[in-house]
């Protein structure tokens, strides 16, 4: 059976609802005990002390207790799951809104990233100190290799699009002109007190498409700080093809294909200019970016949109390009888009 929503009473070495500032570490982990010990390492390290870690092992051979067991600290759960889920619907699950140990606070964190000191802390105070429910913290990305761990590579999941300050649901719609809007590692929240319901389904099973439905799915205020406070692993060997099965004279990289097109168009005919000002206001003065927003809006088949950077015979090419793909091409994810992007008139 999948995995089942566990109640805190449920579960050996969970707090009471009593306990308002307990922070509830939601970590994933399938056959990677090295990965899973070197981020509970990192949770011990927090200088805010009161959490709870809930290991969700989706390996059949339980790997992750023999971690467990050497670290022997009694704020770790282990929950093995009864039948082995797969990574995204095992991630998935971890994104209950609502608390699942009794923690006021919440977080997921996967196997194979890992925290800064100071990441619980920190976002706690900027939810109190912001007054929001949600924070969405900025993430350093590093490189793991077979022959080096953990390389810096001055790079991060959300600096280049975002900037310190509240962003509201459409101000993250208009990022995902560029990127998938939030980022899994970089979310933290108020369980007492949040909105939005963060699970999105075994329809989506795919980690791109997760966290752009993930961003569909924020119905409040979102705070993010661009400074960094955990680290988000790129193997050596990323670079699973997403991208479309069109032909490879059709082709194109994942983030102009056929899914991506379908939740564009939906966006562009809910908020229209009011969505296209704010993409643009994250592209202005930088052309890469720019040069981004115009294919993206051929990708979303808005041929009227200003370009300035995507001559008129590319602009053509790829307008055909992107009307052939939606009639070769089924369309998997309309039925999840139903009812996720109402229109906000506060918007």
């Amino acid at each position: 059976m999948p995995n089942q929503i566990v109640s805190s009473k449920e579960m050996k070495g969970s707090v009471t609802q009593n306990s308002p500032f307990v922070c509830e570490v939601r970590v994933t982990t399938y056959k990677r005990p090295n990965l899973l010990e070197r981020a509970l390492k990192s949770l011990q390290e927090q200088t805010y002390k009161h959490w709870r870690a809930i290991i969700f092992d989706d390996s059949p051979m339980h790997e992750g207790k023999e971690v467990l067991d050497k670290l022997d600290d009694d704020r770790i759960i282990y929950r093995p799951n009864p039948e082995n889920l797969g990574r995204n619907k095992n991630i998935d699950f971890a994104f209950q809104s609502s608390s699942i140990v009794g923690g006021r606070y919440a977080f997921v964190l996967e196997d194979d990233n890992y925290l800064f000191p100071d990441f619980i802390e920190k976002n706690i105070n900027s939810l109190d100190r912001e007054g929001v429910n949600i924070v969405l913290r900025n993430q350093e990305i590093r490189l793991e290799t077979d022959g080096q761990v953990s390389i810096p590579t001055k790079k991060t999941t959300r600096g280049k699009w975002l900037s310190t300050g509240i962003y509201h649901p459409i101000d993250l719609y208009a990022t995902m002109f560029f990127c998938e809007g939030i980022s899994n590692g970089g979310l933290f929240w108020d369980t007492a007190n949040i909105q939005s319901e963060l699970i999105v389904g075994e329809c989506i099973d795919d980690s791109w498409y997760q966290e752009i439905f993930r961003t569909l799915k924020i119905v409040e205020p979102v705070f993010f700080d661009s400074n960094v406070g955990c680290v988000w692993t790129q193997f050596e060997t990323l670079g699973a093809d997403r991208g479309s099965k069109l032909p490879s004279f059709l082709s194109t990289p994942s983030v102009y294909n056929r899914a991506t097109q379908v939740i564009l168009i939906r966006l562009l005919n809910l908020y229209g200019e009011t969505l296209i000002k704010k993409a643009q206001s994250i592209a202005i003065s930088d052309i890469e970016k720019a040069e981004v927003l115009e294919h993206q809006m051929l990708n979303a088949l808005n041929f009227r949109y200003p370009f300035k950077y995507v001559g008129f015979s590319k602009k053509v090419f790829f307008f055909l390009k992107h009307c052939i793909r939606r009639i070769y091409t089924a369309n998997h994810f309309e039925p999840a888009l139903i009812g996720l992007t109402q229109q906000r008139s506060e918007y």
